[in-house]
């Protein structure tokens, strides 16, 4: 609780900044553990999906969960209040990976390749833990959730060194998959980057343990499902790049019979190569 209210006490912050957008709270299910995902959740808008370069400093916030941590639905709840406090200037991925993730006993299983990899990377052991643009935290990658709130905050009050913008692409009957991302730098980027391209299921009905219990309806929220690219993405340069420069990617693939295209999101973000410290990122429906 004592978290959770220092995410209203920041909320100042939101009237001087120019936000990646702005998310209503009916476009999210208010209680985590609810039976009914919506149908189709509201696009209201994302920065970046028309061309335009979204300039404004949005985080990543990764948070590694599992669906059979008792702790981790409230982590989760954490999030989605981040989210709605500061709209789509906060990208939320929830990656099933940790021992707590493994899918016994009827659980549903989110776990992926990739998140094992992150995980592992990172030198996590438990869950909730969670990464804020992949910054390091007294020398470790790892927040508790208790500091997310104010991990998020101060990451928001950087400045934006890339601008992104996307176009996707989405075939419902042969469900091809094509995405366009272009980065520019707004100042100079002297090291080497990378781009990683995500696909995000949202509300994702399933099993899940909670202090009181399993919940066999509980609404998986902000599911990681895979990497369009690999797990640490694809480098995009090998000298500087100068302010102003704009790469362009572009990646197809053929989206999962298993994943519900109607809540499916591409999550794209650059990060430093050699500190794996994300500096942008976008997020877009398919649909």
């Amino acid at each position: 609780m004592r978290k959770i209210l220092s995410i209203l006490a920041v909320s100042f912050f939101m009237m001087g900044m120019t936000a990646c957008d702005v998310i209503d709270e009916q476009d999210y299910i208010k209680n985590n553990g609810g039976t009914t995902p919506p149908e189709k959740p509201v696009d209201p808008g994302l920065p970046g999906e028309t061309g335009d370069f979204t300039t404004s400093k949005c985080v990543l916030l990764e948070d590694y969960t599992g669906v059979r941590c008792n702790n981790c639905p409230a982590a989760g709840e954490l999030a989605l209040e981040l989210q709605k406090q500061y709209g789509h200037s906060v990208v939320v991925l929830g990656v099933h990976s940790g021992f707590l993730s493994n899918p016994v006993g009827g659980y549903p299983n989110f776990k992926t390749t990739e998140g094992d990899e992150w995980y592992n990377f990172f030198g996590f052991d438990s869950n909730p833990i969670g990464t804020v643009n992949r910054k390091l935290n007294g020398g470790v990658y790892g927040f508790p959730s208790t500091d997310w709130a104010d991990a998020v905050a101060a990451a928001l009050q950087e400045e934006a060194t890339v601008g992104m913008a996307s176009n996707v692409e989405y075939d419902e009957t042969s469900r091809n998959l094509k995405v366009d991302i272009s980065t520019k730098a707004l100042v100079e980027l002297p090291d080497t980057y990378s781009l990683t391209v995500c696909i995000m299921e949202d509300s994702i009905v399933g099993k899940q343990l909670k202090p009181e219990g399993d919940d066999l309806n509980y609404v998986h929220r902000h599911v990681f499902r895979k990497t369009i690219n690999g797990a640490w993405g694809e480098e995009i340069n090998t000298t500087a790049i100068a302010p102003e420069d704009v790469i362009t990617k572009s990646y197809a693939t053929t989206l999962d019979a298993a994943y519900n295209a109607d809540n499916c999101h591409i999550i794209a973000y650059v990060s430093n190569s050699n500190t794996k410290e994300v500096l942008q990122v976008i997020e877009k429906k398919i649909k």
